[in-house]
């Protein structure tokens, strides 16, 4: 014996087929109004005196834009009922069962009718309206869902539709997004993936942090590198921001990551990047400097930190903690007159070289 449904979820359902049935008549008689504002169009380009074209025709031509304007706010108001609708009916709990069998499936939304309004709004030419409609889709539906709309209008949609859909998922939170990513990837729809991951590069450096956990959770730590080597060449005030709010989240092995890759900057960059951020990255950077750079190349950047005790002690010391190897290093300090020793307290370290 199959459940009932309740009185408010049968009423749902009922206004849903009927928004439907609603939206779809609208969309017929949008796309028609577009159609002819298309070929009025035309006939005012086409009239023989097009300085003064036939004053008829032209307000036939502002009633048909009227129209077609009319229409496309009005389907994009009935779309967001239906969406709000349909989300309200996958959220309602289930009844508890009485002598009846598993209640059947929740309901899911109609992704094909979706891509059909989509598809409609474009061909009427109300393209604010499908970018509206591609960003409530986003944020709506589940990551499952939002692939297989992808799918679907990058097979039959308007040229683009899918790609936008996947740049829209990007304003959700990441942990959404970075699902949306693993289901566009497993459709093989990837172009769309990777829209999506390119979407990812606008993220400010506060956002990172959440991002790269999210990335992370989801077994695609490579994709966190990728993003950690885009950000190795921001400019020294956004990196900042990112190594610090890193820093603070506890990704201390992103940290280092981030760091490494801007080790290859000019050398007066490394110094302002040194200069600018907050304890205990400094020595950090310092220390990957020093395993990584040439010795020529870590001299000029010790003359450039000579005027900042702090930071020249830090990085004297990241290379005295490996004598051995950096004994080229060490000499070339030595003999472009600078110290080779951290300072003591008290005393100059000029005296010490």
């Amino acid at each position: 014996m199959r459940i009932r449904p309740s009185t408010r979820e049968h009423d749902s359902e009922l206004q849903a087929h009927e928004l439907r049935a609603e939206l779809d008549e609208l969309l017929r008689a949008s796309r028609y109004a577009g159609q002819r504002e298309r070929r009025l169009t035309e006939a005012v380009q086409a009239s023989p005196n097009r300085q003064r074209p036939d004053g008829d025709l032209l307000r036939q031509l502002a009633q048909a834009r009227t129209l077609r304007e009319g229409l496309g706010a009005r389907c994009l108001q009935l779309s967001d009922q239906l969406q709000a609708l349909e989300h309200d009916l996958r959220q309602q709990p289930p009844e508890a069962p009485q002598f009846a069998t598993p209640e059947p499936p929740p309901l899911r939304p109609d992704i094909g009718a979706l891509a059909q309004r989509v598809t409609a709004l474009h061909r009427s030419g109300a393209h604010p309206e499908v970018a509206d409609l591609l960003a409530q889709a986003a944020a709506r539906l589940t990551p499952p869902d939002t692939a297989h709309l992808a799918g679907i209008l990058a097979r039959r949609g308007p040229a683009d539709a899918s790609r936008q859909l996947a740049r829209s998922t990007a304003h959700t939170t990441p942990e959404h997004a970075v699902a949306v990513l693993a289901e566009l990837r497993e459709a093989g729809l990837a172009d769309e993936a990777a829209e999506l991951f390119h979407a990812f590069w606008g993220y400010p450096a506060n956002a990172l942090p959440a991002l790269l956990a999210a990335l992370e959770l989801a077994g695609q730590v490579a994709d966190g590198a990728t993003l950690l080597w885009e950000w190795g060449s921001a400019p020294t005030p956004e990196l900042t921001a990112l190594a610090a709010g890193l820093q603070q989240a506890g990704r201390h092995t992103d940290v280092r990551t981030l760091l490494r890759q801007a080790a290859g900057r000019p050398t007066a960059d490394l110094a302002a990047l040194a200069t600018d951020l907050p304890a205990p990255l400094p020595a950090v950077l310092l220390r990957e400097l020093a395993a990584l750079r040439p010795p020529v190349e870590l001299v000029r950047l010790a003359a450039a930190l000579d005027g900042s005790r702090e930071l020249y002690d830090q990085l004297l010391t990241a290379l005295r903690a490996d004598e051995a190897r950096h004994r080229a290093t060490l000499a070339a300090l030595r003999a472009a007159g600078l110290p080779t020793a951290p300072a003591t307290p008290g005393r100059s370290r000029w005296g010490r070289r």
